[in-house]
């Protein structure tokens, strides 16, 4: 278990104990073990941050209450997402919105299922992007 000022995470090392690896492999893994060992010691002292644009005529963040996010995507209804415990949420604007959290991992994981709720649209340019994503737009069909 790795303790920071941001935070606390647990790391498991089963895998390094595993004897009937080849050289090769055991290489690897410390290798693999030692990146992640970092990445945490990163993200225990400075945190990792994700910062969202939503881009579209009425998309936005209506509220963050209780750990659960209502967005309204252009969809019928509001978007109700529940946000784990371990990811930190603002919202500065009501098109913007700002991810933290210790692990890089579940971080990414997160952002990953909002961003399924739309996905950027390559020929309108709408949708969910990081804050400094530029989308290259197609053209249409034309007559």
């Amino acid at each position: 278990m790795l303790k920071g000022p941001k935070g606390f995470v647990c790391i498991d090392i089963a895998f390094l104990k595993t004897s009937s690896y080849a050289m090769k492999e055991k290489r690897k893994n410390y290798f693999s073990f030692f990146r992640l060992f970092q990445k945490q010691l990163l993200g225990i002292s400075l945190n990792f941050v994700i910062k969202l644009n939503l881009i579209g005529v009425g998309f936005r963040i209506e509220s963050i209450e209780n750990r659960i996010i209502k967005l309204k995507l252009g969809f019928s209804h509001p978007v109700f997402l529940p946000v784990p415990s371990f990811i930190n949420v603002r919202a500065p604007k009501k098109t913007i919105l700002i991810l933290s959290s210790v692990d890089e991992h579940f971080l990414k994981q997160f952002y990953s299922k909002l961003r399924l709720l739309k996905t950027p649209d390559s020929y309108k340019g709408k949708g969910i992007l990081y804050k400094s994503q530029k989308l290259i737009l197609k053209t249409g069909k034309k007559k």
